[in-house]
């Protein structure tokens, strides 16, 4: 029987893993975000609205699906994700088909592609919170919690990678992203499908008994080394521990009382409990703690790590959504021909992806280490991260070579991978893994704060350099104007001083369990 819960447990965590690699997907933006001018005649500000819109609907639909997770369970909502998905992915593929390709009419589409991308996304945060919710709870009671959350965080980091590279083997020379995205929302319906019918949330209770079997494994050890004679008293200890588990349990749960007063254990409603049985007195009945979400908004760590991810994110962001973007306004000067260019997008998005996995998965192990071995707080870690994505925002400021832009796609994967495995185990952590659905589904909303702010700020300094170097040229030559650097570099100056603004709140967050001490103290 054992062995067949840790086999369907092995299989769940697997079904999580494939769900999150066929999940990440909504990152693949850069790699067909292009396409929203070149074919359907959209301005750089629209094209990264509906990034934006995308992103928002992503990033707030989380705490939706974490309640839905814990509700109505993970293998409902990872099927919705999968049809969400495929929705979203066929629209799109049937608009860049279908629609038609005039500049004046561009501006009605808008709002259908921002739908639809944000089915996209919606679909994926699904995917995303149905793993993390039943990851969070299944691993609540294991020492390697970080790791057992990197892992699939680190194939959702992964997934662009993997379809970025599928796209430029096999849809570069496409005359736009249709039939590639016709391939995602199939790809993403089956996954989601076939993962849904093994996904599950383990039992607390036997998440309980698989603990104390851990601790009693733990304390043998530290008993055979005080003198413990013989196999017989370590077999009478482990048994005498179990029954007093069993007995502790059964105690709690006959005299947990009925919102009428009377107690709920059928042995005394019927008088055939033995009451001359030594039992401990029932203790005082306590205040009710208020709901998880009111304690959640009243606590200044929660808000710290909710802006911190709103100042850290935006930024990192602004590059994923855009760096297509970016290559080609460095590749116009070089004698790469329109296939060539978009390979190099493809590589550069595909480097920022591999980046961001390899980071979350050994971040997730060191993290552990950091924790557990050296007693260090977590959070230590973001702060280090923020520095590292100030670091890149000011290079992505001063970027003079196409190279250039494949160092940026190294840092920010890292910066961002780092961020995201850290972020999600402090929330489990400081408010439990069985409120992780809810709190990692409020904290995640500053994601899609953060995008949203700095991919308009993007798209303004494109649409804006563009036009100013439109109004240096002939009329004759002005559908060939072509951006470089410096459409782009001061929507970076600016991202990262919001980027220093989200290294502060980081830091508040390390600080803050200090902070509440000191002041509870003077209380």
């Amino acid at each position: 029987m054992e062995s067949h819960e840790q086999f369907s447990s092995t299989l769940s965590y697997v079904a999580t893993c494939m769900s999150m690699l066929c999940g990440g997907t909504t990152s693949l933006f850069a790699t067909y975000g292009s396409s929203f001018g070149e074919v359907l005649g959209f301005t750089q500000y629209e094209t990264n609205m509906v990034a934006s819109l995308g992103d928002y609907a992503h990033y707030m639909s989380a705490p939706l699906f974490g309640y839905l997770t814990l509700r109505i369970g993970p293998r409902r909502v990872t099927q919705a994700a999968g049809v969400l998905m495929f929705v979203g992915y066929m629209g799109l593929s049937y608009a860049f088909d279908r629609l038609p390709t005039q500049r004046n009419q561009a501006s009605h589409y808008v709002a259908t592609m921002s739908l639809l991308f944000a089915l996209v996304g919606v679909g994926s945060k699904a995917a995303y919170m149905a793993a993390m919710a039943t990851t969070a709870s299944n691993f609540r009671h294991s020492r390697f919690a970080g790791i057992a959350l990197g892992v699939p965080l680190s194939l959702y980091g992964l997934s662009t990678f993997v379809f970025s590279s599928v796209k430029a083997h096999w849809f570069e020379r496409d005359a736009g992203p249709a039939r590639y995205l016709l391939c995602m929302a199939v790809v993403s319906l089956i996954a989601h499908l076939l993962a849904s019918g093994f996904v599950k949330l383990r039992d607390s209770a036997q998440l309980a008994v698989v603990g104390a079997k851990r601790r009693r494994a733990q304390s043998a050890p530290r008993a055979g080394a005080k003198g413990v004679k013989g196999d017989d008293a370590g077999v009478d200890q482990s048994s005498s521990a179990e029954a007093i588990e069993m007995t502790e349990t059964r105690r709690r749960r006959m005299t947990t009382s009925d919102p009428d007063g009377e107690t709920s254990s059928p042995e005394l409603r019927r008088g055939s409990l033995d009451l001359t049985q030594s039992t401990p007195a029932r203790p005082e009945p306590t205040p009710a703690e208020p709901p998880i979400f009111q304690r959640f908004s009243r606590d200044p760590t929660a808000w710290a790590l909710l802006l911190g991810l709103v100042c850290f994110s935006g930024p990192g962001l602004a590059f994923v959504n855009n760096c297509g973007t970016m290559v080609r306004a460095m590749a116009h000067t070089t004698t790469m021909s329109e296939e060539q260019i978009g390979q190099y997008k493809d590589r550069i998005v595909a480097t920022q992806s591999f980046f961001s996995f390899a980071s979350r998965l050994s971040v997730g192990y060191f993290s552990d280490v950091w924790r557990t071995k050296l007693r260090l707080p977590r959070a230590g870690l973001l702060v280090l991260a923020a520095v590292l994505m100030i670091y890149a925002q000011q290079m992505a400021a001063q970027v003079a070579r196409l190279d250039d832009l494949r160092t940026l796609a190294v840092l920010i994967g890292v910066a961002m991978g780092s961020a995201f495995t850290l972020a999600p185990t402090i929330t489990a952590e400081t408010w439990g893994a069985h409120n992780f659905g809810i709190c990692w589904g409020v904290i995640t909303l500053g994601p899609a704060i953060g995008g949203h702010v700095c991919n308009l700020v993007f798209g303004f300094s494109w649409d804006e350099g563009l036009a100013r170097i439109a109004a240096h040229m002939s009329p004759i030559d002005s559908d060939r104007v072509h951006c470089d650097s410096s459409c782009f570099a001061p929507a970076f100056v600016t991202n990262t001083k919001i980027a220093y603004a989200g290294l502060a709140f980081f830091a508040a967050v390390l600080l803050m369990p200090r902070i509440l001490h000191v002041l509870g103290r003077k209380n």
